[in-house]
């Protein structure tokens, strides 16, 4: 999965949003972030909501340099990727009770889905916690 989401983000020229787990953030970091800083050199606009706490404090300040990471509540779980509005990514298992190799995801390639996903994204990022304003 990381592999396919890699070359997602590889391919991006618009946007790549990410929304994910507290553990999540750290594997995204380890796995993707060469890729997220060649996409931020071309002016890829990456977005990247997680629940923010002690643990991951400072994975999310390494990764706010290629990307605006955002804090959201620990009751609010989801785990999908949007890349340029037009290709998703869902991962189906609560990353707390799966290991990550035995993960499973769904990928789509389908502009108006896509877009819907991220018009909601778009009015749940406004209520996330921008990583500068969180008290750890």
């Amino acid at each position: 999965m990381y592999n396919h989401l890699d070359m997602l983000i590889r391919d991006a020229t618009k946007s790549v949003t990410l929304m994910t787990t507290s553990e999540g953030l750290n594997r995204k970091m380890e796995a993707l972030m060469p890729s997220f800083e060649k996409a931020k050199k071309r002016g890829v606009k990456i977005r990247i909501a997680a629940p923010i706490n002690a643990n991951n404090v400072k994975i999310a300040k390494v990764l706010s340099k290629v990307a605006e990471v955002r804090n959201v509540s620990n009751n609010f779980k989801g785990r999908f990727s949007i890349i340029d509005g037009q290709q998703l990514m869902f991962m189906l298992l609560d990353d707390e009770k799966i290991h990550p190799n035995h993960d499973v995801g769904v990928w789509l390639n389908t502009d108006f889905f896509a877009k819907s996903m991220e018009q909601l994204f778009e009015h749940s990022w406004q209520r996330f916690s921008p990583l500068n304003r969180i008290k750890i």
